[in-house]
């Protein structure tokens, strides 16, 4: 099977626009849909190769840890189709030894105000994560700041999700960290942490947690990448570059 060639998934060849969007109902996003349909002969072996991905799989039900106001949010016709839950309780999934510099790759906050490249979900147009993060927290903040409290995380893991697969040398970059732990230098302590005099850090690096969530999940969707014949499936979403050329 790996000198086969296999159509892109629709949530690799267009990876930010969710299950739900209208983008799937008309134009290149239905077209492209049968071109798939047409391809996959055996979805279930194909979906071996090609697991899907968080914007394509079905919503995860909010944990009673949460409250009644979060839940309805999350139900509402209202929220974003791009806001899910990637944990019921909606909290990071990993916490980090600060001290343990043995496993640790370091990135600096600009991954979220990148503006390298615009974020396309359905008919919006973002510059970058962190405006899809203020303008979302604005709205829920209007709805209820407790809310906010209690998925501002949520709303952060889908941001930086769509910023990572909107290029594919970003999402390349992440799955080459393997399992090291990542973290943010950044002013902001919530998001990253700083690192002191006697050369111990702090900060609650929920950005370097996010991302490393992230990378779980794009390690297994791209790991077939190189399988895909983009003869059939088109031009793929983003070119991939040689990273010689950065240097």
């Amino acid at each position: 099977m790996a000198d086969e060639k296999y159509v892109a998934p629709p949530w690799i060849k267009y990876p930010t626009s969710p299950r739900h969007s209208n983008f799937w109902k008309t134009g290149s996003g239905a077209e492209y849909l049968l071109t798939y349909k047409e391809n996959v002969n055996d979805e279930e072996e194909y979906l071996k190769l090609f697991p899907q991905a968080p914007t394509f799989g079905e919503d995860i039900t909010p944990a009673d840890s949460l409250s009644q106001e979060a839940k309805d949010y999350l139900n509402s016709p209202s929220k974003p189709l791009f806001i899910k839950l990637w944990e019921n309780d909606g909290k990071p999934k990993y916490d980090i030894k600060l001290d343990d510099r043995k496993n640790q790759v370091y990135m600096f906050d600009t991954l979220l105000f990148d503006k390298s490249s615009h974020i396309h979900i359905g008919t919006e147009k973002y510059d970058s994560a962190n405006d899809i993060y203020e303008l979302v927290k604005s709205e829920i903040c209007d709805y209820s700041p407790e809310v906010w409290e209690e998925l501002k995380y949520t709303v952060l893991i889908n941001a930086v999700y769509f910023k990572i697969v909107s290029d594919i040398n970003f999402t390349k970059e992440l799955i080459k960290t393997k399992n090291r732990d990542i973290l943010f230098r950044s002013e902001n302590l919530e998001l990253g942490v700083e690192e002191l005099e006697d050369g111990s850090f702090r900060g609650n690096n929920v950005l370097g947690r996010a991302v490393m969530e992230i990378r779980d999940v794009v390690k297994d969707v791209y790991e077939n990448y190189n399988l895909i014949d983009w003869d059939i499936s088109g031009e793929p979403y983003s070119k991939e570059h040689c990273a010689c050329l950065l240097h």
